[in-house]
């Protein structure tokens, strides 16, 4: 076990250099000057020389990724070209709203998707299991963005019952927190639960298939006990993983909540630093979310171990 969390660590640090990479040459090689895009009505041929100088732009890709990143792995991920404000502190005050919408929406999908995907495997012969089926797959197609247009219309501005945007500090105040952030997520659970109820229906339907499931039944072991003790402790491993591939998902799915409903978190923060192509912003976002991919990953081998004992001997 710990040879093969070592591997994983290993692999994740791989994983993130890669990404440092990627992340600073593709931001490098963009098209445009950040020193004129600083500079603005004010750039001249000479002035965008000497800040293109002053920033460092004029000095050879390859020396520029490694003073970046021996400046990164010392904690500095350098100033915003926009706000002139170091990234580390914009990043700090980013963070916290889009994980509250993440782990949030996160936890209201995997408590709705699991018991509903179990419960659709077990009763898959009923006449309501279908219809609820085709409407899962039918909810997978549909976008995120206009789930919560359609929330924003139907809660804000039709019944006036919740704010259609904006954020508030649960330390501020905790009922203004709830309200705003129920909006934001409802839509970011309801893009998630879809594809996660179908992962859960076809893969507890394939253990239900088991010879000790029938074994279990000729035993006269109720229904509900072969669900809770033998297909979701099942199905539970391969779930698990799923949701860790589903991160992506997460992340994409959280940038396109933040615009529609104006929370200032990390999505929004990248989303104005690609239009303002302010790169340093780019890049800590980038290397933040893949950070946070990484990490996450890690910690899901780990409760492997706790779901499944025979993960422990290797």
């Amino acid at each position: 076990m710990a040879i093969y969390l070592v591997g994983r660590v290993l692999g994740g640090l791989i994983t993130l250099f890669c990404v440092s990479a990627l992340a600073f040459f593709a931001t490098a090689l963009a098209p445009g000057n950040p020193a004129a895009v600083l500079l603005g009505n004010l750039a001249t041929p000479e002035r965008i020389a000497v800040v293109t100088h002053e920033m460092g732009l004029d000095k050879p890709l390859p020396v520029r990724y490694g003073i970046w990143l021996q400046q990164t792995l010392k904690g500095n991920l350098g100033t915003s070209n926009l706000s002139f404000k170091p990234v580390n502190e914009l990043l700090a005050a980013a963070l916290p709203p889009t994980l509250e919408l993440a782990i949030l929406s996160l936890a209201l999908a995997i408590v709705i998707a699991i018991p509903m995907g179990l419960l659709l495997a077990e009763k898959r012969d009923r006449w309501w299991a279908r219809p609820i089926a085709g409407l899962i797959t039918l909810g997978i197609s549909v976008p995120g963005f206009w789930v919560g247009l359609l929330l924003i219309i139907l809660f804000s501005v039709t019944f006036k019952l919740l704010p259609s945007g904006g954020y508030v500090s649960i330390s501020r105040s905790p009922t203004g927190n709830l309200r705003a952030m129920i909006l934001p997520v409802l839509t970011l659970a309801i893009y998630l639960i879809p594809s996660l109820v179908r992962f859960v229906r076809v893969t507890a339907a394939n253990v239900l298939r088991e010879d000790y499931i029938d074994t279990a039944r000729a035993k006269g072991v109720g229904n509900a006990r072969i669900l809770l003790q033998h297909v979701a402790p099942n199905t539970l491993i391969t779930t698990v993983t799923y949701i860790g591939l589903q991160l992506g998902v997460l992340i994409s799915g959280a940038i396109i909540v933040e615009i529609i409903f104006s929370i200032p978190g990390l999505g929004r923060l990248g989303m104005n630093a690609v239009l303002n192509r302010d790169y340093p912003v780019i890049q800590g976002v980038v290397l933040l979310a893949a950070t946070g991919y990484v990490v996450v990953n890690l910690a899901i081998d780990l409760v492997y171990s706790l779901i499944d004992p025979r993960i422990r001997t290797r």
